[in-house]
């Protein structure tokens, strides 16, 4: 067993460490083992207040994706989940789509000599690991090496896909009877991550003059609107609910919404939550800014209190849970106390979909921003910030712009619809 950590040699293992690679990429925690039998993979996700998912794989291609699945669901959503992981299988590259390479190195060998039948290659329970992963690469399908193991043969798969009513979440079609468009290939747009064109937006970085006044990119507060918006920070601090060492106590919004999450039947608040709760100093002021130079004559502290993402919150949840999520969400919100002011579902968008609802607190007097996505939709949100960031530059041009369009428009036309989500109505009171 001297040689346990060594580097895997075989050409399969070597693949094993690319996808382990890759997996890592899309945030799962993925682990190589060197056993008797060979190499294999181990990746992990694991979802708070769910069970874990893993993927398995071995050198000899063989993968396995084995998940949980709630003996208090109906049958008809586990099968709809089955469907859509054979759709991914056979047709789809969804969530490949959104992996991107990272460079962090696989979580490492371990070691683990498992205790299945012997040349199995498959890892015992004893090297299930327990880090926090994010969201699963597709799994590669199975290509047996006999053709009588092969009971399913993907073209017998992907007929029944073909036969599916148009209305079922896994059919090629949409409703009109016209074929869903095919998955992206985000690969041809290269968009650099933010830390690869850091050093190009050096000129981008905000600066305060001295006289009070702040400038950014191309927008300019004067110093009695820098003040105003810093007064305007500084309120939505304090509501939100931290203290001056970053903790929680009972009050606040980031409490109350916790409080509102654990009432949920299903769905959760995304991770990190307080990490995009209060929305950035000089992102704050360049919003400041565009409602000025829209509104030249309206009051400034007005223009403050309309900044209604300064404090912001987003719910995620499986795609079946989805309308039921956002539906509960909205009364429990307003029996807490808070006010509905807006709510728009642009599910129906190309290039961004999701539900924005916007609140009033009124024990601060602030407003406040709730998002509802779906699993997968929250990853796409993330994935094509820097793409929207730039269009809602000024200064990108026109060719660029309409570049990172659609690139938001392929990635988000690859996204499954909730079931009803057309019965969540659009809504806006007077005065918002």
């Amino acid at each position: 067993m001297t040689g346990i950590r060594d580097e895997p040699r075989t050409a399969g293992a070597a693949r094993l460490r690319e996808i382990a690679t890759g997996l890592s990429a899309t945030g799962l925690v993925a682990r190589l083992h060197r056993t008797r039998a060979g190499t294999d993979l181990t990746g992990t996700l694991r979802l708070p207040g769910r069970c874990e998912i893993e993927v398995i794989a071995d050198e000899d291609g063989y993968t396995e994706l084995r998940y949980w699945a709630s003996l208090g669901r109906p049958a008809t959503a586990a099968v709809a989940t089955i469907a859509s992981l054979l759709e991914v299988l056979t047709a789809s590259r969804c969530l490949a789509c959104l992996a991107r390479p990272s460079g962090e190195p696989v979580a490492g060998y371990d070691g683990a000599v498992t205790e299945c039948a012997e040349g199995s290659g498959m890892a015992g329970p004893q090297d299930h690991l327990t880090e926090q992963g994010r969201i699963p690469d597709q799994a590669r399908p199975y290509e047996a090496d006999n053709p009588h193991d092969a009971r399913v043969r993907p073209d017998d798969l992907q007929g029944r896909l073909e036969r599916l009513p148009i209305n079922h979440p896994s059919s090629p079609y949409r409703d009109d009877g016209s074929h869903k468009p095919p998955p992206p290939d985000l690969s041809q747009y290269e968009l650099p991550l933010p830390d690869e064109f850091a050093d190009s937006l050096a000129e981008d970085r905000a600066c305060i003059g001295p006289d009070g006044s702040w400038s950014s990119k191309d927008c300019h507060l004067t110093p009695d609107e820098s003040h105003a918006a810093d007064q305007g920070l500084a309120k939505r601090r304090d509501a939100e609910g931290r203290d001056v060492d970053g903790n929680y106590g009972d009050n606040g919004l980031t409490p109350a919404i916790r409080r509102v999450a654990a009432k949920l039947d299903c769905g959760a608040l995304v991770e990190d939550t307080e990490k995009y709760a209060l929305k950035e100093p000089d992102r704050f002021k360049e919003r400041l800014a565009e409602l000025i130079k829209d509104e030249p004559d309206k009051p400034v502290e007005q223009h403050v209190d309309e900044i209604h993402d300064g404090i912001r919150y987003t719910f995620v949840s499986d795609c079946e849970d989805y309308v039921h999520t956002v539906n509960q969400a909205t009364v429990i919100l307003k029996d807490t106390g808070f006010e509905l002011g807006v709510r728009k579902n642009t599910w129906a968008n190309d290039e961004y979909k999701g539900v924005n609802t916007r609140w009033r607190d009124h024990e601060s007097g602030c407003r406040f921003e709730v998002q509802f996505h779906t699993h997968e939709s929250w990853q796409v949100k993330q994935a094509t910030h820097s793409a929207y960031a730039r269009i809602q530059d000024t200064r990108t041009p026109t060719e660029e712009r309409e570049r990172l369009r659609a690139y938001q428009r392929e990635i988000s036309s690859a996204l499954a619809l909730p079931p009803e989500w057309e019965s969540i109505t659009n809504y806006r009171k007077e005065g918002w």
